[in-house]
């Protein structure tokens, strides 16, 4: 068992009125709103209550809700959010909104966060730290990440992983089995336990004391494929470092990775053996200034530090994180073919930055083919997502 250290609080200013029920479902509303609604609302989120909010942004337009929600839920955003609290409260489900106390202060402090999470079990967010990877790990990698995330857990670490097989399964089990606390971050709606595989985990995390399932999808939603990329930016958003334990070159652990270095928080890795591919990944980290990871005590000693001196502190980095080939695509020429929707994509947004329903009525292409051709351009290095926004890197 790890030694318990002692942590420096970290403040965060936000205050105003207590919610009212018409805030707290009008917050539901205004995170489900389709374009062209959405992008006034980040202007108004620091200094309006979300009942204010819904009311400017309706005031001369007819809103819509997201259409990947409308197969399950209204079409009309305010009744879309009554339907969603209501299903909510009926799943034993809480609806944590930006303004609550209860939302994750540092996710509060990222680009664009999620206006409204669904929770299910507690969510001690304070002291967290992601521990992700491939979900192709062998016994190997799997008992490394066991492993860390239990000594982290025993020294006072809430573990975030993302709820899929290989390293995160290994990481919330080795914080459970160290008494500790885990946060699984999905990329679907909480009352759905995916992949089935992980069930039990999914049981298990929500019944252990400190520990909780989170969303920011309704319930009763089944993400995509593009789902997960948003989910890492939760993952990395809510913690003050992010370590991989294993990644090859295109695994999605590099994206949250990614949007930790856009977050101004630590990035960690793990290496493997020098020349094994499937350890690619965690190594261009590393080339790119991760901090290695040859014990915990390295990543202990690195978080321990007053928040003020690391990432976590909104802050200027000292050059502790994974800046440069983390973020930057490689100069060579883009590998679609001329047509295809990648290709399509990227010649949009080299002009300017798009939101996403946007993109998708540009290109003309479905929403799933949208978001999952997204996907591949992010893990490629093209462009960045920010929110429900994309831009060509």
């Amino acid at each position: 068992m790890m030694q318990g250290i002692m942590f420096q609080s970290h403040d965060f200013a936000f205050s105003h009125a207590p919610l009212t029920n018409e805030d707290k479902i009008c917050a539901v509303a205004i995170s489900i709103v389709s374009s062209p609604g959405f992008n006034e609302i980040w202007n108004m989120i620091s200094t309006c209550m979300p009942s204010e909010i819904y009311e400017r942004i309706s005031a001369n337009r007819s809103l819509s809700t997201q259409e990947f929600l409308t197969e399950i839920y209204s079409a009309k955003p305010r009744e879309a959010a009554e339907e969603i609290m209501d299903w909510s409260a009926a799943k034993s489900m809480r609806v944590l909104s930006y303004w609550d106390d209860e939302y994750p202060p540092l996710l509060r402090e990222i680009e664009r966060p999620p206006l409204v999470l669904y929770a299910r079990g507690d969510m001690e967010t304070d002291h967290a730290i992601a521990v992700v990877g491939t979900r192709k790990a062998d016994p190997r990698s799997a008992a490394h990440a066991r492993r860390i995330a239990g000594d982290l857990a025993s020294a006072g670490f809430t573990i975030v992983s993302g709820m899929a097989v290989g390293i995160d399964r290994a990481a919330h089990l080795g914080a459970l089995d160290a008494d500790g606390r885990t946060i699984g971050v999905l990329a679907n709606g909480i009352d759905i336990a995916y992949p089935s595989v992980n069930r039990d985990l999914h049981r298990r995390i929500a019944s252990s004391p400190g520990s909780g399932l989170i969303s920011e999808y309704p319930p009763g939603i089944r993400g995509g494929k593009w789902a997960f990329s948003r989910r890492n930016r939760i993952i990395s958003g809510i913690c003050a470092g992010t370590v991989v334990v294993k990644a090859g070159k295109q695994s999605g652990a590099l994206i949250t990775a990614r949007h930790a270095v856009e977050q101004n928080r630590e990035v960690f890795a793990c290496t493997g053996n020098s020349f094994d591919e499937e350890y690619a990944g965690c190594h261009e980290l590393i080339r790119s200034g991760a901090v290695l990871v040859s014990r915990t005590e390295d990543i202990i000693n690195e978080l321990s530090r007053p928040f003020g001196s690391s990432g976590a502190s909104g802050t200027e980095r000292s050059g502790s994180g994974a800046k440069g080939a983390v973020s930057d695509p490689s100069p060579e020429e883009d590998p679609y073919e001329e047509g295809s929707l990648e290709s399509r994509i990227l010649l949009l947004v080299s002009k300017q930055d798009y939101e996403i329903d946007s993109v998708i009525r540009q290109v003309g292409a479905s929403p799933a083919e949208v978001n999952e051709a997204i996907v591949e351009l992010e893990l490629c290095g093209r462009i960045t997502r920010s929110g429900n926004i994309i831009a060509r890197l």
